[in-house]
Order: C-alpha cells, then sequence, then structure tokens
C-alpha cells in the first residue's frame, strides 16, 4: 500500500538521494532536484516551517515532497506521478497548521502530470519562476582571473566558524541576518555527498575570508551544483564572486564533470547576471502555481 509519512534522515536519506540521483541521471521530465542541492536543503531538518514527506510502498521509497515556509517542491518515481496528489494533500495540512496565507510548487516546464495535479487542486499559475543555468565542460576552463591581493584556498575543518561567519556576512540583509549556524553547517559537512576540496575560498592576503562557494558532485551524472554561493559584503564588486564560479568550473573539470549547473529565481537578478557572465546559460523554467488559504 503506498502511504506518505514523515521523512526519517537515517531511515531515508540513502533512499532519497538514491531516487533524485537516479532520476536526474536519467534527465527525467519531473527531476527538479540535483543530489547535492537537496542535501544542503536538508540542513533545515527540525527547524520550524521546513517539513518533508515521502511517498513509500513497504521498504520502497517512490518519491517526496519538501516544505519550506511556503515554498513546495514534489518529486516521484517517473510510474507513480499520480501519487503526487498524496504528497501534495500532506504539505497542505502542515501549512493549514502553521497558518500560511499562501503556497507556492515549483512544476518544471514538460511535466504535464505535475501540473494537471496542482491545477485539479485549485492552484494558479503566479508571476514567481525558477531557471536552471548550466555550463557545458568541453574543455578545461583554466584558472580564473584573480584581483590582486587575494588567494584560493578550500574550506577546512578548521576554517567551520570563521566559514559559518562568511556565510552569515554575505546572506544578511538589513532587518533580516542569515540563519545559519554551526548547527546547520554542521550537519551539512556530514551529508554523504559533501566535500571539503570543493568548497573553494577566496582569501585575502591578510587572512580575512571574502567569499565562497559550496559545490556538490554527483557521480551518476557526472554533475556538479553550485549551492550556495556568496561574497562578504566588506569585499563586494572586486570580481571575486565571477572568480570563484570559474574556480568551481576548473574543479569540476578535474574531477570529471561534464556539467556545472545551479538553480536560480525571480528574486535575485544579480545572482543571474553573475552566472551568466561566467560562462552559464539557461536550460530550463520552473514555474511556480499558488495555492491560497481560501483555496485550502
Amino acid at each position: 500500500m503506498v502511504a506518505v509519512r514523515a521523512f526519517e534522515r537515517d531511515r531515508d536519506l540513502s533512499a532519497v538521494l538514491e531516487l533524485v540521483g537516479r532520476s536526474w541521471a536519467r534527465r527525467e521530465t519531473g527531476a527538479i532536484f540535483h543530489p547535492g542541492g537537496l542535501q544542503w536543503w536538508l540542513r533545515k531538518l527540525g527547524r520550524p516551517g521546513f517539513d518533508v514527506a515521502v511517498l513509500a510502498e513497504g521498504d520502497a521509497l517512490l518519491g517526496f515532497a519538501l516544505h519550506d515556509e511556503g515554498d513546495v517542491l514534489v518529486q516521484a518515481d517517473a510510474g507513480h506521478a499520480k501519487d503526487q496528489l498524496e504528497l501534495l494533500a500532506w504539505v497542505e495540512a502542515r501549512a493549514r497548521v502553521a497558518a500560511e496565507p499562501k503556497i507556492f510548487v515549483s512544476v518544471a516546464e514538460g511535466d504535464d502530470a505535475l501540473r494537471e495535479a496542482v491545477v485539479s487542486r485549485g492552484y494558479e499559475p503566479s508571476e514567481r519562476y525558477g531557471y536552471e543555468l548550466v555550463h557545458d565542460l568541453v574543455a578545461d576552463p583554466g584558472p580564473p582571473d584573480l584581483a590582486p591581493g587575494y588567494d584560493l584556498i578550500s574550506l577546512t575543518p578548521a576554517l567551520a566558524d570563521r566559514y559559518v561567519a562568511l556565510h552569515r556576512a554575505a546572506w544578511s540583509r538589513p532587518g533580516a541576518p542569515s540563519t545559519y549556524d554551526r548547527q546547520q553547517h554542521d550537519a551539512v559537512t556530514a551529508m554523504p555527498d559533501f566535500r571539503y576540496d570543493l568548497v573553494p575560498i577566496v582569501a585575502a592576503r591578510g587572512g580575512a575570508l571574502a567569499a565562497y562557494c559550496m559545490s556538490w558532485w554527483d557521480p551518476r551524472s557526472r554533475s556538479v551544483e553550485i549551492e550556495p554561493l556568496g561574497t562578504h559584503i566588506d569585499f563586494r564588486r572586486q570580481g571575486l564572486a565571477r572568480a570563484i564560479v570559474r574556480e568551481v568550473l576548473r574543479r569540476s573539470w578535474a574531477i570529471g564533470a561534464s556539467y556545472v549547473l545551479v538553480w536560480g529565481g525571480t528574486t535575485n537578478p544579480e545572482a543571474k547576471a553573475l552566472y551568466l557572465s561566467a560562462g552559464l546559460r539557461s536550460r530550463r523554467i520552473l514555474h511556480d502555481y499558488r495555492l491560497t488559504g481560501s483555496g485550502r
């Protein structure tokens, strides 16, 4: 019997990553998670407003849904598309408990099964969308152009607290400080696919950490996903972010990756401009469908 239940890390993590990795490698229409980005997202397990459900039949895991304070992603194995309705119902119930006024479900272009499922439950198209940017690695990208006075290093366990401070400085906004902390960082570095050598950092000659990029290797698809990237507020507009993207391309080529990708959204046009300047190009769009409180 197919049933939806809450995600259990020790029980389900390997199976979810296998499902996502297999689907991504096959480039299935409904594959919207790269295993790396999913592992970054799962750092929030146990935090308010963040829920994950799995669709299972006995010991077989068939799909899952992620709900992050109104943003929803749903994915199921090919052949179980109709069961995504069960996952949507679970997410909507969680959103009602949290009294969220609306939720957004991302649907990949061409994923007619999920689009029909959300429309059948009262979702409507919204103005929001996401995009997948890709750089195909057909030749050695070479070393990046780095401004004088900076060096490239890699994250190490000894840099953990300084790295957390760098991330917070890069992602905090006026009135909205970053919630990233050492607990989340330790959860990220404990993920199965995390690699310290795929987290390049730009360091100033005086020792300050200026910019970073966490990237994730998936051997099934021979791809690397960037998630996340940031520049310290005191070191912006010096080309450091573009240089570190180019360094990720170089390191990805060195380990045999076929391409590097990143997901973006309409709320951060500066990031899109950065990635385009570093050589990435649009490959796919995600359309967000909205369900308001009255629709539930």
